[in-house]
């Protein structure tokens, strides 16, 4: 006691003294109390070492004012001991209350922290705090949480530990399914991702913002000297401190992407918390072909929204258009379109809106149709809803006619709260929607960057994956793009506003762009936005110029609406818009042919190269090989009759230019040479500056224009004569021959095929139905034991890989020997026929049900997103069998024996789970009849 005195004496000493010799009236050292144990904000590392976001902060405010600063960690209830005794200066990071107000001098960091509920991953629909009150809530005793709590649920039942790794042990054991904590679970706690498992971050509630305080003891001219250095830190240091601490633990050149979930089969979680469904799996690929690292972050999507504004996170995968969102986000890129429609039930028979007369209609906080519906039905009220649990109550309780939800996601979410035979939609109610990638406004490089990656990914690609994910063809939005391009109700608007656009192109620039022998547009343009009319429903008109001069002149002035075939140059952003790639370009040197051939661009080192004045070639190439000497001209042909002079040496243009121009006459001495080591610059379409809406919808419409459909215009309008290439009569002759000899061995096989089709078609069929009854069961024609356990390794596979769970039911029929004893096998035999019925209906078409063996049978579940979703099968199937059954004989009574085997809990192969799920159903058979059971495992 008189060492600790003596130490204490010392220490207070120390600070009387240093606090006297500081230029901003700050000790030096500056003694600040930390938390221990207050991850992510300060807490003690495993050496011992003072950590977090309040370290980093107070460390970089002693740095700026060249002073020392040392930390005193405690348990939380001591930090305030430490400053009341005056051991330290100041409280690093507090929470401001009314009773700390008065007691302490108090300043604020800049930071804001939330305080949140965790919930236990099995407790369903858990999403408001006045939902809280049949549980124990675990809270840190004296931690402000208390009274947070208990200022929003008065009626909350606290359950109070001394600090939070015993209340972390206790959730772990069970006592707890919901506890109280900061933005994150602290990584140091022993069972850190056990936690994080069973406490997603994606199920936490907000339960308050908190401005993070520091306190010094009444101390105003501290406070003072405090408030003045703290003013001067930037915003951009604290955005930096929020996204190394609060946000995800990533690389520093890996993006984090925020994923909402809640939106199967478009975002969602596997059980594990791992990101899944269209949306994350199109972002996988966009990071496989631009090789830029990521990495996902899943949370609500209010949570996101809020993360991406503080910088967690660099992107949101994807959110509804919206008008109102926060200051600074913007969209990146247009991602998908998405329909929502009308829900209600089934027993209300609502067949079209306008026949309500009036009533209140449930949207989503984030819907962005909300004037859209309000414009259609102005009898109605539409409400907006966070949460769909919400508006489903509303509904069921009789205060909503109704909600709007996606078309996809809604009957997944349905299916899964097992209201799928009460709810039915509204077929003409559809509404489409788009859906944007968003980043921060600032972030202008990051956004071109996700918009090039999108655009250069082949439609092939996104329509497999989009079948991958939705089963209904009518929900499609990439593989609609083939036909007539997914616009927007906004963007068929703005095209029926603009019911004639103006597309500038020259006279004499075949085959690309040209006048034909009666004066009209002709070549590649033309024909490429005919294919943009038909699939856009817009109306092209086509302007001929001399020069491109003129031409650029026109759009600068708004004479024109868009041109082709233009490079993307900075001095023209002032009064253009770019589209994605329009064509192509690849080019080629054209020479004497008794020039030695050019492989490389250093074979052009020394030599005079005219290039057409507008290409960025003619500027770039100088800067990147100052060896050649570029001579700009106006146009291919001056640069031919150059060369022909020998005033210069070679002459460059695009392979299309030059393949045509060298048909011409006078031009046979000349060669054409493809060097793939040239730079390649894309060739564009440029639009008008305010015409911004039009370049979204040319580049979906250029999406849709596939490789083969490009290769046919090629060859339509292309005949090469490079290098030593044989010319087109030769090529005509020869493909002419070619075509004879394949049309002839055509015939034969042909011919040879017909005979053998009839007996093919013959050997499938038989083959099909040996295969049927190979695998099926003779009675009841459901799959039977070997082809329920092919199954169940099939869904391993897929459910391993997308890392969800799923269940197998076994059950086995309670009474059935009695019938069958009483009334004979043809009794027994109906009554198991119309039991396969009955489970046949009780499960989603995805799901399989199997007759194992005699009145034993197997459910395999697939695709679930928890436990309680076997759960309610089970339920569906012991509810209807114990109602009566009709056979021919009368009416019989039956019941069922449960048992359920969850992957990955029990098991991770066929064998493990069937075994499991049987032991569990003789369980019950011992236990009474007539119920379900899981293993302990699979709580």
């Amino acid at each position: 006691m008189i060492l600790r005195f003596f130490a204490c004496l010392l220490l207070l000493i120390s600070i009387d003294i240093q606090a006297e010799g500081n230029a901003a009236g700050l000790p030096d050292p500056l003694l600040i109390a930390i938390s221990n144990d207050t991850y992510p904000y300060m807490f003690t590392d495993e050496q011992g070492e003072a950590a977090g976001l309040v370290v980093d902060y107070w460390q970089d405010v002693a740095k700026r004012q060249n002073i020392t600063v040392r930390f005193i960690a405690a348990d939380w209830s001591e930090t305030l001991q430490l400053l009341d005794s005056g051991q330290v200066h100041l409280h690093g990071g507090i929470a401001r209350t009314d009773e700390r107000s008065a007691r302490y001098a108090m300043g604020a960091t800049g930071i804001a922290i939330y305080s949140n509920i965790f919930v236990h991953r099995d407790i369903p629909h858990l999403t408001r705090l006045s939902q809280l009150t049949p549980f124990a809530i675990g809270v840190v005793a004296q931690s402000s949480h208390v009274d947070t709590i208990l200022q929003q649920v008065p009626a909350a039942l606290l359950k109070p530990y001394p600090n939070v790794t015993a209340m972390y042990d206790a959730a772990l054991a069970g006592d707890i399914k919901v506890m109280t904590g900061l933005d994150r679970l602290p990584p140091r706690y022993h069972r850190h991702t056990e936690l994080v498992m069973q406490f997603p971050l994606y199920r936490k509630i907000p339960l308050r913002n908190i401005m993070l305080s520091y306190a010094t003891d009444k101390n105003t001219t501290l406070l003072a000297a405090i408030q003045r250095v703290t003013a001067e830190i930037e915003p951009a240091f604290l955005e930096r401190l929020e996204r190394r601490w609060l946000g995800v633990e990533a690389d520093e050149d890996t993006l984090l992407l925020g994923v909402p979930i809640d939106n199967p089969p478009y975002m969602h979680v596997t059980q594990q918390g791992e990101a899944q469904g269209l949306f994350v799996d199109l972002w996988q690929q966009w990071s496989e072909h631009t090789g830029q690292k990521i990495a996902f972050v899943p949370d609500t999507s209010l949570n996101s929204l809020h993360n991406l504004v503080k910088g967690r996170i660099d992107v949101l995968v994807a959110f509804p258009d919206n008008q109102n969102l926060p200051v600074g986000i913007a969209p990146a890129y247009h991602l998908y379109n998405f329909p929502s429609e009308f829900y209600y039930l089934k027993r209300n028979a609502i067949t079209d809106l306008t026949d309500l007369a009036s009533g209140k209609i449930a949207i989503f906080a984030n819907a962005p149709y909300a004037d859209t519906l309000q414009q259609r039905y102005p009898q109605l009220e539409f409400i907006r809803y966070r949460q769909l649990p919400e508006m489903i109550a509303g509904v069921l309780n009789g205060e909503l006619a109704g909600f709007f939800g996606a078309s996809a996601i809604i009957p997944q979410r349905l299916q899964q709260l097992n209201l799928t035979d009460i709810f039915a939609s509204v077929a003409d109610s559809e509404l489409v929607s788009p859906m944007y990638s968003l980043v921060q406004q600032q972030q202008t490089e990051l956004a071109e960057q996700i918009r090039r990656g999108f655009a250069q990914m082949p439609l092939d690609t996104l329509v497999q994956t989009e079948q991958r994910w939705l089963t209904d063809a009518s929900q499609y939005y990439f593989s609609r793009f083939r036909q007539q391009i997914p616009l927007t109700e906004d963007e068929q608007d703005w095209l029926k506003q603009h019911k004639v656009l103006r597309v500038g192109m020259l006279r004499n620039w075949p085959p690309m762009e040209f006048a034909d022998e009666d004066g009209l547009p002709a070549g590649v343009t033309v024909d490429m936005f005919n294919l943009l009319a038909e699939r856009l429903n817009a109306s092209f008109e086509f302007q001929l110029f001399d020069d491109f001069d003129s031409m650029l002149q026109q759009l600068q002035q708004q004479q024109l609406d868009l041109i082709a075939n233009v490079s993307d140059r900075k001095d023209r952003h002032g009064y253009a818009k770019f589209s994605d790639v329009f064509w192509p370009t690849q080019l080629a040197v054209i020479s004497d042919s008794s020039r030695q051939s050019v492989t490389g661009i250093a074979d052009l080192y020394g030599s005079k190269v005219a290039i057409y004045q507008d290409y960025e070639l003619a500027r770039q190439l100088p800067q990147l090989h100052p060896q050649i000497n570029v001579v700009a001209v106006q146009d291919l042909a001056q640069g031919l009759m150059l060369l022909q002079r020998n005033e210069v040496d070679f002459a460059l243009d695009t392979v299309e230019s030059a393949s045509e121009t060298l048909k011409q006459t006078g031009m046979l001495g000349l060669r054409a040479y493809v060097v793939d080591d040239l730079p390649h610059y894309a060739s564009l379409i440029a639009v008008r500056k305010d015409f911004a809406p039009l370049v979204v919808m040319l580049n979906k419409g250029l999406r849709s224009i596939s490789s083969e459909e490009r290769q046919q215009l090629y060859q339509k309008w292309f005949s090469f004569q490079i290098s030593q290439g044989m010319d087109r009569q030769q090529l005509n002759t020869l493909m002419w021959r070619i075509g004879g000899a394949v049309a002839l061995l055509l015939l034969f096989v042909v011919l040879w095929n017909v005979s053998l089709r009839r007996e093919v078609a013959l050997r499938r069929k038989a083959e099909q139905k040996m295969r049927f009854m190979a695998t099926h069961d003779d009675l009841t024609q459901l799959p039977n034991r070997s082809l329920i356990k092919e199954r169940i390794e099939q869904a391993l596979l897929q459910h391993a890989r997308h890392n969800e769970i799923m269940a197998l039911l076994f059950i086995d029929l309670d009474g059935f020997k009695e019938v069958n004893d009483a009334y004979g096998h043809d009794a027994g035999d109906e009554l198991l026929l119309k039991l396969a019925g009955l489970l046949d209906n009780a499960v989603r078409k995805s799901d399989t049900v199997a007759r194992f063996g005699g009145d034993e049978f197997v459910v395999l579940l697939t695709g679930l997103l928890s436990r309680d979703d076997a759960a309610i099968v089970a339920e569906k199937i012991l509810h209807q069998m114990s109602m009566p059954i009709t056979l021919s004989v009368g009416e019989v009574q039956v019941g069922a024996s449960i048992g359920i085997a969850v992957y990955p809990y029990d098991g991770t192969d066929s064998a493990k789970l069937l075994k499991v799920a049987d032991s569990l159903m003789y369980r019950i058979k011992q236990q009474g009849k007539n119920r379900y059971c899981f293993s302990k495992v699979a709580f």
